[in-house]
Protein backbone atom coordinates (compact mmCIF):
# COMPACT_ATOMS: atom_id res chain seq x y z
CA UNK A 1 0.00 0.00 0.00
CA UNK A 2 1.36 3.45 -1.19
CA UNK A 3 1.59 6.28 1.59
CA UNK A 4 -1.22 8.31 1.34
CA UNK A 5 -3.59 6.00 0.07
CA UNK A 6 -6.19 6.58 -2.60
CA UNK A 7 -4.82 10.39 -3.10
CA UNK A 8 -1.30 8.27 -4.06
CA UNK A 9 -2.87 5.88 -6.06
CA UNK A 10 -4.84 8.34 -7.65
CA UNK A 11 -1.17 9.72 -9.33
CA UNK A 12 0.81 7.00 -9.13
CA UNK A 13 0.22 5.97 -12.61
CA UNK A 14 -0.47 9.09 -14.30
CA UNK A 15 2.16 11.09 -12.54
CA UNK A 16 4.70 9.52 -10.63
CA UNK A 17 5.86 6.96 -12.75
CA UNK A 18 6.28 8.79 -16.20
CA UNK A 19 7.92 11.33 -14.12
CA UNK A 20 10.14 8.57 -12.50
CA UNK A 21 10.86 7.23 -15.86
CA UNK A 22 11.25 10.68 -17.35
CA UNK A 23 14.29 11.05 -14.85
CA UNK A 24 15.50 8.09 -15.36
CA UNK A 25 15.76 7.69 -19.16
CA UNK A 26 17.49 11.31 -18.46
CA UNK A 27 20.65 9.71 -16.84
CA UNK A 28 23.41 8.29 -17.98
CA UNK A 29 22.80 5.15 -16.32
CA UNK A 30 19.79 3.35 -16.31
CA UNK A 31 20.45 -0.14 -15.26
CA UNK A 32 20.71 0.80 -11.57
CA UNK A 33 24.34 -0.58 -10.87
CA UNK A 34 24.98 -1.07 -7.02
CA UNK A 35 27.51 2.16 -7.05
CA UNK A 36 24.55 4.17 -8.66
CA UNK A 37 21.88 3.01 -5.63
CA UNK A 38 22.35 6.45 -3.53
CA UNK A 39 22.01 8.76 -7.26
CA UNK A 40 18.33 6.11 -7.77
CA UNK A 41 17.18 6.48 -4.10
CA UNK A 42 17.67 10.91 -3.97
CA UNK A 43 15.76 10.75 -7.92
CA UNK A 44 12.88 8.81 -6.29
CA UNK A 45 12.72 11.03 -3.26
CA UNK A 46 12.81 14.06 -5.68
CA UNK A 47 9.99 12.21 -7.66
CA UNK A 48 8.16 11.76 -4.60
CA UNK A 49 8.09 15.30 -3.09
CA UNK A 50 7.56 16.70 -6.36
CA UNK A 51 4.49 14.55 -7.48
CA UNK A 52 3.26 14.27 -4.02
CA UNK A 53 4.34 17.98 -2.39
CA UNK A 54 1.01 17.04 -0.48
CA UNK A 55 1.90 14.00 1.19
CA UNK A 56 5.28 13.70 3.12
CA UNK A 57 7.08 10.60 2.89
CA UNK A 58 10.76 9.20 3.21
CA UNK A 59 11.13 6.44 0.19
CA UNK A 60 13.09 3.51 2.00
CA UNK A 61 14.60 0.72 0.39
CA UNK A 62 12.02 -2.20 1.80
CA UNK A 63 8.76 0.05 1.67
CA UNK A 64 6.15 0.09 -1.10
CA UNK A 65 7.19 2.78 -2.99
CA UNK A 66 11.00 1.52 -4.10
CA UNK A 67 9.76 -1.83 -4.48
CA UNK A 68 6.62 -0.94 -6.69
CA UNK A 69 8.90 1.41 -8.74
CA UNK A 70 11.80 -0.83 -9.26
CA UNK A 71 9.03 -3.05 -10.99
CA UNK A 72 7.60 -0.33 -13.17
CA UNK A 73 10.84 0.70 -14.22
CA UNK A 74 11.76 -3.38 -15.14
CA UNK A 75 8.67 -3.35 -17.12
CA UNK A 76 10.06 0.22 -19.22
CA UNK A 77 13.75 -0.74 -19.94
CA UNK A 78 11.54 -4.26 -21.00
CA UNK A 79 9.39 -2.47 -23.42
CA UNK A 80 12.08 -0.64 -24.53
CA UNK A 81 14.08 -3.66 -25.31
CA UNK A 82 10.77 -5.58 -27.07
CA UNK A 83 10.52 -2.61 -29.41
CA UNK A 84 13.52 -2.45 -30.21
CA UNK A 85 13.62 -5.95 -30.98
CA UNK A 86 10.49 -6.19 -32.88
CA UNK A 87 11.57 -2.76 -35.03
CA UNK A 88 14.72 -4.67 -35.69
CA UNK A 89 13.09 -8.00 -37.01
CA UNK A 90 10.52 -6.54 -38.97
CA UNK A 91 13.77 -4.23 -40.80
CA UNK A 92 15.49 -7.79 -41.15
CA UNK A 93 12.80 -9.01 -42.83
CA UNK A 94 12.00 -6.25 -45.40
CA UNK A 95 14.84 -6.56 -47.00
CA UNK A 96 15.17 -8.35 -50.09
CA UNK A 97 18.51 -9.83 -50.42
CA UNK A 98 18.69 -11.30 -47.19
CA UNK A 99 17.33 -14.53 -47.36
CA UNK A 100 19.34 -17.44 -45.62
CA UNK A 101 21.08 -17.15 -41.63
CA UNK A 102 23.80 -17.00 -43.04
CA UNK A 103 22.67 -13.81 -45.03
CA UNK A 104 20.69 -12.29 -41.72
CA UNK A 105 24.16 -12.77 -39.95
CA UNK A 106 26.47 -10.73 -42.51
CA UNK A 107 23.59 -8.06 -42.45
CA UNK A 108 23.16 -7.66 -38.70
CA UNK A 109 26.98 -7.71 -38.54
CA UNK A 110 27.30 -4.88 -41.40
CA UNK A 111 24.49 -3.12 -39.06
CA UNK A 112 27.10 -2.83 -36.19
CA UNK A 113 29.68 -1.36 -38.15
CA UNK A 114 30.05 2.26 -36.65
CA UNK A 115 26.96 2.03 -35.39
CA UNK A 116 24.60 2.29 -38.91
CA UNK A 117 21.64 1.23 -37.29
CA UNK A 118 21.26 4.64 -35.87
CA UNK A 119 21.03 5.88 -38.81
CA UNK A 120 18.26 6.81 -40.98
CA UNK A 121 20.15 6.45 -43.95
CA UNK A 122 22.91 4.10 -44.83
CA UNK A 123 24.17 4.58 -48.68
CA UNK A 124 25.37 2.29 -50.93
CA UNK A 125 28.69 3.03 -50.25
CA UNK A 126 28.47 3.01 -46.64
CA UNK A 127 28.24 6.14 -45.66
CA UNK A 128 25.56 6.65 -43.43
CA UNK A 129 23.70 9.66 -43.28
CA UNK A 130 20.69 11.50 -40.54
CA UNK A 131 22.73 10.13 -37.25
CA UNK A 132 19.75 8.98 -35.04
CA UNK A 133 16.83 8.50 -37.23
CA UNK A 134 16.90 5.26 -37.97
CA UNK A 135 13.26 4.07 -37.79
CA UNK A 136 14.48 2.02 -34.31
CA UNK A 137 15.43 4.85 -32.48
CA UNK A 138 12.28 6.87 -33.66
CA UNK A 139 9.98 4.34 -33.05
CA UNK A 140 12.19 3.26 -29.23
CA UNK A 141 11.40 7.10 -28.65
CA UNK A 142 8.08 6.89 -29.81
CA UNK A 143 7.73 4.43 -26.49
CA UNK A 144 9.13 5.89 -24.32
CA UNK A 145 7.54 9.12 -25.06
CA UNK A 146 4.09 7.14 -24.74
CA UNK A 147 5.50 6.10 -21.04
CA UNK A 148 6.30 9.49 -19.96
CA UNK A 149 3.47 11.15 -21.11
CA UNK A 150 2.32 13.33 -17.96
CA UNK A 151 5.55 13.79 -16.16
CA UNK A 152 6.27 16.79 -14.29
CA UNK A 153 9.76 17.79 -15.66
CA UNK A 154 10.03 21.41 -14.18
CA UNK A 155 11.54 20.85 -11.59
CA UNK A 156 15.45 18.99 -13.68
CA UNK A 157 17.81 19.47 -16.14
CA UNK A 158 16.20 17.81 -18.96
CA UNK A 159 18.66 15.97 -20.98
CA UNK A 160 16.52 14.33 -23.32
CA UNK A 161 16.31 10.30 -23.19
CA UNK A 162 20.32 9.55 -23.05
CA UNK A 163 19.25 6.43 -20.72
CA UNK A 164 16.75 5.68 -23.30
CA UNK A 165 18.84 5.81 -26.46
CA UNK A 166 21.73 4.07 -24.41
CA UNK A 167 18.66 0.77 -23.69
CA UNK A 168 17.86 1.29 -27.77
CA UNK A 169 21.36 0.82 -28.64
CA UNK A 170 22.04 -1.96 -26.40
CA UNK A 171 18.95 -3.84 -27.53
CA UNK A 172 19.58 -3.31 -31.54
CA UNK A 173 23.39 -4.61 -30.38
CA UNK A 174 21.92 -7.19 -28.35
CA UNK A 175 19.51 -8.78 -31.24
CA UNK A 176 21.80 -9.35 -34.43
CA UNK A 177 23.87 -11.12 -31.66
CA UNK A 178 20.60 -13.87 -29.92
CA UNK A 179 19.64 -14.24 -33.70
CA UNK A 180 22.79 -15.71 -34.58
CA UNK A 181 22.27 -18.24 -31.89
CA UNK A 182 18.79 -18.64 -31.76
Amino acid sequence: HLPGGPRAVARWSSIFIPTLISAIGDQDEVWGHIGLEALFHATLQDTWDVVYEDIPHIVTNDGPVMAIALQRLSEWRNGIGSTAVTVFTNFMSLQDDVKTDEDRKGFAESLLVNLAFLYGNIMEDGKCERPFQSDLIIQVLVQHTCATWGAIDSHRKRTYAKGALSLCTAAACISPLSSQHG
